[in-house]
């Protein structure tokens, strides 16, 4: 009887402490910062096959990117990650692209997300938020070029400098090659 008492008011001795356990968020943030990641997301089948495609080239024309793969749940996850700059690089359908862009479609009402584009594979568009550094846009592109040959449906150089949302970085890229 007397143990049950002494565990009943055990409590009453003790005062609530927070405790902070390690969060693996701050590791996530380090981790996008060291590694090019290109998005794409589950509900638009092409784009995570070809993404991985697409990460290969990269990584053998500029090893230093550290490119990988990365799929959102859906695109208004994508979306959401794009718009509030978690991610800078996706590779999407261009319907997509164009509904982000333009705020219509499934993104109606929402702002939209200003995304240039650096190349186009069929109806892939390998895109960048708009306010990405033009010299790493450069290499990116310049990756890309240099093992077009792996990617395929990649449009003619000189078809991409026709896109009317071309990165100026990717657009100085193709036109020095």
């Amino acid at each position: 009887m007397l143990r049950r008492s002494f565990l009943i008011a055990l409590p009453a001795f003790f005062v609530p402490v927070v405790v902070q356990a390690h969060s693996p968020w701050g590791q996530y943030v380090v981790y996008r910062q060291k590694h090019l990641l290109v998005l794409s997301t589950r509900d638009d089948a092409a784009s995570y096959p070809y993404s991985k495609r697409l990460v290969e080239a990269i990584n053998k024309g500029a090893p230093e990117a550290s490119a990988r793969p990365a799929r959102a749940i859906n695109l208004d996850r994508a979306y959401n990650l794009l718009r509030s700059d978690q991610f800078q690089f996706a590779l999407l359908s261009r319907g997509n692209v164009e509904a982000m862009r333009s705020a219509g479609g499934p993104f109606n009402g929402k702002p939209a997300v200003d995304l240039k584009t650096i190349y186009k594979f069929d109806d892939l568009e390998f895109v960048v938020r708009a306010d990405f550094p033009n010299n790493l846009v450069s290499i990116v592109t310049d990756a890309v070029l240099s093992n077009i040959a792996s990617l395929p449906g990649a449009l003619r150089p000189e078809d991409v400098l026709e896109l009317p949302n071309l990165h100026a970085g990717a657009r100085q890229a193709i036109q020095h090659q």
